[in-house]
């Protein structure tokens, strides 16, 4: 699915209602280009904001990796109205719980407080924002806490090595081969002027998704949003990327041994089109993994986990963005005597055994549980901003998530079977095992 064109009107403001019942979900633009999102829910006074900026670790550049991750921790600090490390005491003083993250294509930064808190959070949003104030005193203070947390990340997860090193195997030069964090040399490299000129580019209005989950109405909504985001300068006109889609069909492998590894893993990475070059509906290969190895009722954790007792753990996910390939990933771990070649056997049959029992009534069930999974979201604003927030950053338009029950009715069948023979037949494939250092688990 291509971009949603950004729309815009130079108007005091433009609004549409989607008229949809899924997370009773509104947006309206302000004439400066921010979204707004208003997903009302008014069981308890509580509001989730979040601000979804329209850049990530894809936008770095080369040679420059980290650099939105950096950034990230840089808004944390001083701005024009507040000063350097008043930002998380005043938050915390309000009893406002806060965080941020940075992925790939996006960077998020969120709160979650009573209602009546909610005009501090934009006002402390819209702030920064545009009125960010940072000096190289604090920019080195900073690259240091950074440093320290890709260096604690790498030692307190045994498995991080191996996780990058099967990204990269998949992905080479894509951005997407490069870690979020950055390389600590990267890291080390970046100047003053590099998250500086990051920010005076990206961090605008026009670039940026403001989702407000709880309890308030679109009306409120507009009206503070206009308040405190309205008079914010764009100067950009919109972040869009090229971003590259892998087209070989390769078939590659990699296995590692590392210290502190208790446990034998192997990962199973198919590489799939992007969302609208998909071989049938997108949906239909959400269900077969739904089917094969979503929690203890799935067919594979039943098989594999619970009759034969060759895997202590299996999972099974597919994931989709608007922009680039699609991944289809299965994840094992093979009970303790179980080799490696003989747990990927097991596996392969289970699968194929699975896709043989598949029927009309067990595609009704995962129907079912698709829909009732997403509806129950709905019932926490921070889970209902999240996914929101989730799908219109990665290119998908609210619309289309308003559509998922009935586009979940499409699913059949035939389309399940299809999407197993494109995925396990027709796709790249990456494995990766991951071997404790002692020991030979082939």
């Amino acid at each position: 699915m291509l971009n949603k064109l950004f729309v815009f009107f130079f108007a005091f403001l433009f609004y549409w209602s989607a008229n949809a019942e899924l997370f009773k979900a509104e947006e309206f633009f302000l004439n400066n280009g921010l979204r707004v999102v208003v997903i009302e829910n008014h069981k308890a006074p509580l509001i989730k904001q979040m601000v979804w900026y329209n850049v990530g670790a894809i936008d770095d550049g080369l040679g420059k990796g980290g650099r939105a991750h950096f950034f990230e921790h840089l808004m944390f600090r001083g701005t024009d109205k507040l000063k350097d490390g008043e930002l998380n005491n005043l938050l915390e003083n309000h009893g406002v719980v806060n965080n941020a993250f940075t992925g790939y294509q996006y960077t998020a930064y969120h709160e979650f407080a009573d209602i009546s808190k909610l005009e501090l959070l934009m006002a402390i949003e819209a702030d920064r924002m545009r009125g960010l104030n940072f000096d190289e005193n604090a920019f080195n203070t900073e690259k240091q806490v950074v440093i320290q947390e890709r260096k604690q990340v790498i030692e307190n997860n045994p498995s991080a090595p191996f996780a990058e090193r099967f990204r990269q195997m998949i992905w080479g030069n894509h951005p997407f081969g490069r870690p979020i964090t950055g390389l600590e040399e990267e890291i080390i490299a970046l100047s003053y002027n590099d998250v500086k000129e990051f920010y005076n580019r990206y961090y605008v209005p026009n670039n940026a998704i403001l989702i407000l989950a709880g309890d308030i109405d679109v009306a409120t909504a507009k009206n503070l949003a206009q308040k405190y985001f309205g008079a914010v300068e764009s100067v950009l006109s919109k972040n869009e990327r090229n971003v590259p889609v892998l087209r070989e069909n390769f078939s590659q492998r990699l296995e590692m041994k590392l210290p502190h590894i208790q446990t034998a893993k192997i990962t199973w990475e198919y590489i799939l089109p992007p969302y609208a070059e998909l071989k049938g509906f997108a949906y239909d290969y959400d269900a077969l993994a739904q089917y094969l190895g979503a929690g203890q009722t799935s067919a594979l954790y039943r098989d594999l986990v619970l009759e034969q007792k060759t895997a202590l753990s299996i999972s099974v996910d597919f994931s989709f963005i608007s922009r680039s390939n699609a991944i289809f990933s299965i994840s094992m771990v093979p009970a303790d005597g179980i080799s490696i070649s003989d747990a990927e056997i097991a596996l392969k049959e289970a699968i194929k055994n699975a896709i043989i029992n598949l029927n009309l009534q067990k595609v009704a069930s995962i129907k079912k549980k698709m829909v009732a999974d997403l509806v129950y979201i709905q019932d926490n604003p921070s889970d209902s901003a999240q996914i929101v927030g989730h799908f219109l950053a990665n290119g998908f338009s609210l619309e289309f998530l308003q559509n998922y029950e009935n586009d979940v009715e499409k699913i059949t069948l035939r389309g399940i079977k299809n999407a197993y023979r494109e995925v396990f037949y027709n796709s790249a494939k990456a494995v990766g095992v991951l071997l404790p250092e002692t020991g030979d688990k082939k």
